[in-house]
């Protein structure tokens, strides 16, 4: 199964888990910020939280929808200006953290990206900068809100199969010299189409001979399908299309 921009983002910030800063705050977060910003050094020992994030999305190519921040209220900002911000906690979201427990977002002080949501409300996250870490922790409070960047190329959900589906699943391929009910099937569903299968006319409508083979021939040519005379998925799929 094709991995979705989410799981992507999550693998990279996982990869991660027990980083530790340097014993004079450095990491190689805040290093790679100041390099890709033209900013001093001196940002490789500034608070990471979100440079962590800005560091994962680079890295899974998914900066243009988690963001590439090392300032949370800016960033939560980013989110709410583009129609992305809310209060409900979801897998891969960005959950911003306020210590004091107020949603002001110019309060904001802390952020991470949300892994699993529990039964019970509780969320599990990973974050950058907590305990000079990246940790996982369980999130109960202190919710500010979320952003919610606009994966995309996620795969489409699962679908029920559709009858037409469900029925060519229960067809046999077809072709000259095949007999029985099957064949009838298909004499008739060419006979709707007009295709010159005349009732009554000394055709026997279980075999699959030269007539039926010509009228099969004539429908896959009009359907744009390979015209090989032969009644397979595809064919059956076209036939049985309402008209």
């Amino acid at each position: 199964m094709a991995k979705t921009p989410e799981d992507a983002m999550l693998d990279v910030v996982r990869s991660q888990l027990g980083y530790t800063e340097s014993g004079t705050g450095w990491t190689k977060f805040g290093a790679w910020w100041a390099e890709r910003h033209n900013k001093s050094q001196e940002w490789a020992r500034e608070p990471w939280c979100d440079m962590f994030l800005a560091w994962a999305a680079d890295q899974a190519g998914l900066s243009s929808v988690v963001g590439d921040s090392a300032w949370t209220p800016g960033h939560a900002q980013w989110f709410k200006d583009r129609g992305r911000w809310g209060h409900t906690p979801r897998r891969g979201a960005i959950v911003f953290f306020d210590w004091q427990g107020s949603k002001n977002i110019p309060a904001i002080d802390h952020v991470g990206i949300v892994e699993a949501v529990r039964s019970n409300g509780t969320i599990v996250t990973i974050e950058g900068n907590t305990s000079n870490q990246v940790k996982r922790r369980e999130r109960s409070g202190l919710v500010a809100g979320y952003g919610y960047p606009a994966y995309s190329s996620k795969p489409a959900p699962m679908r029920e199969p559709s009858w037409t589906e469900e029925i060519v699943k229960t067809l046999p391929l077809l072709k000259r010299g095949a007999r029985g009910y099957d064949v009838k099937t298909l004499f008739y569903l060419l006979h709707a189409r007009g295709l010159g299968l005349g009732l009554g006319g000394g055709i026997d409508d279980t075999v699959f001979g030269g007539p039926l083979e010509d009228a099969l021939r004539t429908f896959q040519k009009q359907a744009g399908l390979k015209v090989d005379g032969e009644c397979g998925p595809k064919t059956w799929t076209a036939l049985l299309r309402v008209v």
